[in-house]
């Protein structure tokens, strides 16, 4: 008989081996690499067997099949998309929170976990300028936390099932609306790529179809901030519930000089926060706030003969009745934890050192080359850049050939519609040698780059 669990679960070495690898991971993560389906599935052929094998194959399984052939979110190369660069204390306070499993649902479970997020969601929302009586839950990413957010904003406005979203919106958004049975109604973004309250207002004159406005403080792409203030003011005006997508650029929140720019959020009816982004919590978590939970707490609570228990004396704060979660991980206590140990003032410094980065980075390539140019200064950390001559092949054969060199992995974008190349600075590590290098690389001219690239293949 095999052991599972208990003192005499048949697992070899593997706890020292699981802790020395979380060691050397947040001492500094590799970049990785990627590879084709047939690679994958020969080398993980015949892996999952009758009788199991063994902690020691198994592990090496993990490390040298799994793990070398996914590229490293968390290192401080990987520039891409929205890294994840959990701290160290985050990084093990999870692991912690895997190992027991907390049944984060409800107070009745998990009354500590809950207390601890709690605090966090209550320092948000004051960073945030929300009344006294805001609250919500921890999700497990934000496009849940977006998804709850808007089934509450349709039950307050049955008939007005329109929702006014910038052209900027993120997915996430679009497909929530889907799911919902919502439909979108997209206002175009100003000339600067932000969703202004005189664009919002003008396309919102004469209609009553509308009934939720959502903004972004943070658009993934470009990493700019809508008008908050002023659409918290058509908000007002036309009667509709205002949510705030600021998965990511809301850890600037953190900084006191930037929450001149967010000001209008904390006027939002709903907004979220993804810790996994720029707040180095590990992936998987998402803040969700509501200006009256109440509301949130009609539309999200369940009912069942075995959950009802839940609800005895009347004050319990139950995550799971303010999101479309029951089963629910302590997504909220890595941050937390990070928090205690470090304080505020470390998580303001490592929020800087992106923006820190991010101007280099425009600076850098400024200056460069005259065929090099930023689309716009950047506003958090995410910068967009241009290369004279070069389209979307030249665009992708240049990120092949960085992850393939292991300097960077980068995913280039458009910029309406125009092809251009794309960084984001998030992990306090990453060395301003890093974008010397990759500047370096901008100046090839492409067929040098296509030559390069098949002699390398």
């Amino acid at each position: 008989m095999a052991y599972l669990h208990g003192p005499h679960a048949e697992i070899g070495d593997l706890a020292d081996e699981v802790s020395g690898f979380i060691r050397r991971r947040l001492h500094g993560a590799p970049l990785g690499r990627t590879a084709t389906a047939a690679d994958l599935d020969a080398a993980l052929a015949n892996s999952i067997t009758s009788g199991g094998l063994g902690a020691a194959k198994a592990w090496r399984l993990m490390t040298d099949v799994v793990v070398a052939n996914t590229v490293g979110i968390d290192s401080e190369r990987f520039l891409a998309f929205i890294p994840v660069s959990p701290s160290a204390a985050a990084a093990w306070a999870d692991a912690v929170v895997g190992a027991a499993s907390f049944p984060a649902e409800s107070w009745l479970e998990a009354a500590g976990a809950v207390a601890a997020e709690n605090q966090v969601l209550r320092l948000l929302a004051d960073f945030a300028g929300m009344p006294a009586a805001a609250g919500g839950c921890f999700m497990s990413g934000g496009s849940i936390g977006n998804l709850s957010a808007l089934a509450v904003a349709r039950d307050q406005q049955p008939d007005r099932r329109m929702v006014a979203v910038a052209d900027s919106a993120h997915a996430s958004v679009h497909n929530t609306l889907h799911l919902l049975g919502l439909t979108a109604f997209v206002v175009a973004t100003d000339d600067d790529g932000r969703l202004s309250a005189r664009a919002l207002r003008d396309a919102l004159r004469g209609r009553s179809d509308v009934g939720t406005v959502v903004a972004s403080a943070g658009s993934t792409n470009a990493g700019l901030i809508d008008d908050l203030d002023g659409i918290a003011d058509v908000a007002a005006e036309t009667g509709s519930w205002f949510h705030v997508d600021a998965a990511y650029g809301g850890a600037a929140l953190f900084l006191a000089e930037f929450r001149d720019r967010l000001r209008g959020i904390g006027r939002a009816d709903s907004f979220i926060v993804d810790p996994h982004k720029w707040l180095f919590a590990p992936a998987g978590s998402c803040a969700l706030l509501y200006r009256n939970p109440a509301l949130a707490s009609k539309v999200h609570t369940q009912h069942g003969p075995y959950i009802d228990v839940f609800r005895k004396s009347g004050d319990e704060w139950n995550p799971s009745d303010f999101g479309y979660q029951l089963t629910r991980r302590a997504s909220g206590l890595a941050l937390w934890f990070s928090l205690v140990v470090h304080g505020i003032d470390a998580m303001q410094e490592a929020i800087g050192k992106g923006l820190e980065l991010a101007r280099y980075a425009a600076a850098a390539i400024s200056n460069a080359d005259p065929r090099l140019s930023v689309v716009m200064a950047p506003e958090l950390s995410v910068v967009l850049f241009r290369r004279e001559g070069w389209g979307s092949a030249d665009w992708s054969a240049w990120a092949r050939r960085l992850l393939a060199d292991g300097i960077a992995f980068v995913a280039p974008t458009t910029w309406r519609g125009e092809p251009v190349g794309r960084l984001v600075f998030m992990h306090p590590l990453t060395p301003t040698s890093v974008i010397d290098e990759i500047v370096a690389t901008l100046v090839i001219e492409p067929p040098d780059l296509a030559s390069h690239l098949e002699s390398d293949t």
